[in-house]
């Protein structure tokens, strides 16, 4: 059962709402006067992030790769792509198509509140806005897997060490940048980036296991974490216990099973 609201389709893209996005009222409360003008603060602020998670996903059709949905949370959007790029090249662009979105938006804004103060007309929600789209695109290209940051960096690593490896690496330096950030967090009394830093923790885990996962031949055991392929002919096969050996593989040959080797 999905705990999200449908509020509807975007660029063909089902679009949800979370339940703890709505704390976002409480989290900007005092950003503006009035309770209508935190309101609009809200509304501009997550038209941000789903204008930033569609930058990603309009991007990853360009390389015929679909989005199932995208689900805004408390702390940001989240683009569930049906798969993820396995060239450095497109998980670059991609990566980098969601922070570019946000500095678009800021210098747009950028213009308008030029345009505004000279009138003489009051631009502090302006510059809320606007403000708010420079940090949602520097936080995010900060280097920490799985955050857009972090796919860059794995995308660069890619070329040289393989993708494996350089999940490996980003992953390793995102979790290290998630524990120092949650005990800084924690004595500071941050508890809301607490649950952000764990979040990137989990989440960095999960794709590194996945890559694992995916990176490793047909056959071969869980638990092989480099991908031990059987040899020509053979085949793994578990005895139990945990317990994996090599078998040749039988092709029929003349109504009699035959070894392959």
């Amino acid at each position: 059962m999905r705990l999200s609201w449908k509020l509807g389709r975007v660029a063909g893209i089902d679009l949800f709402l979370h339940p703890s996005a709505l704390l976002m009222f409480f989290l900007v409360s005092g950003a503006m006067p009035s309770g209508l003008g935190t309101l609009a603060f809200v509304v501009a602020l997550l038209a941000s992030i789903v204008l930033h998670e569609l930058g990603h996903s309009l991007m990853a059709r360009q390389y015929g790769i679909e989005t199932a949905d995208i689900t805004l949370y408390l702390f940001g959007g989240v683009a569930r792509l049906q798969r993820m790029p396995r060239s450095p090249g497109p998980e670059l662009l991609i990566a980098l198509a969601g922070p570019a979105v946000n500095f678009v938006i800021a210098g747009v804004l950028f213009a308008m509140v030029n345009l505004v103060e000279v009138a003489g007309v009051p631009s502090r929600f302006l510059w809320l806005v606007l403000s708010s789209n420079l940090i949602l695109a520097c936080f995010n290209l900060l280097p920490i897997f799985p955050m857009d940051g972090g796919r860059v960096l794995r995308a660069f690593l890619s070329g040289w060490i393989g993708r494996l490896r350089a999940t490996e690496v980003a992953a390793m330096i995102g979790r290290m940048v998630a524990v120092v950030g949650g005990i800084v967090f924690l004595l500071n009394g941050m508890w809301q980036l607490v649950i952000l830093a764990l979040f990137v923790f989990m989440a960095g885990g999960m794709e590194l296991r996945q890559v694992r996962a995916e990176g490793r031949s047909p056959g071969v055991p869980e638990g092989f974490a480099e991908g031990v392929a059987a040899p020509v002919g053979y085949r793994w096969t578990n005895r139990g216990d945990g317990v994996w050996r090599l078998v040749p593989i039988m092709v029929p040959v003349g109504g009699r099973d035959r070894s392959w080797s």
